[in-house]
């Protein structure tokens, strides 16, 4: 007897919204809180940069999960012109190891219903 299988699509049933662009940073609670919510629908995109700096410094994506989940931005947002963003530091201490990951977030996105972070670099800061 054959199996018929069947694939359904779960997706979102509409594209994401786009916006012209985001001007002004983020309060460090709102970064947070959009960072979270990108992370949480799988909106993240992992640079090479990233990659080989969480390689060579030992950090792994559980740590940049924990980072992400349970840390605070810190500091001030930083704006790129260059891509026209906002990175903020987000940092905590995960494994009495104190980390921080830099992530911007894609200006042209909406950030209420699917925002994309770009994660930039992780590193441990010395203390």
């Amino acid at each position: 007897m054959s199996e018929n299988r069947e694939y359904r699509y779960h997706g979102p049933e509409r594209l994401p919204q786009r916006v012209k662009a985001h001007d002004a940073a983020l309060s460090a609670e709102n970064a947070i809180t959009v960072i979270q919510k990108a992370w949480s629908n799988g909106r993240i995109h992992l640079g090479t940069h990233f990659k080989e700096r969480c390689a060579e410094r030992g950090i792994d994506m559980l740590d940049v999960e924990n980072l992400v989940r349970n840390g605070a931005v810190r500091g001030q947002p930083e704006y790129c012109p260059n891509y026209k963003n906002w990175k903020y530091r987000v940092a905590g201490v995960i494994d009495d190891r104190h980390l921080e990951v830099v992530i911007a977030l894609d200006p042209t996105e909406d950030y209420s219903e699917s925002p994309l972070a770009i994660v930039l670099t992780a590193y441990e800061r010395g203390m």
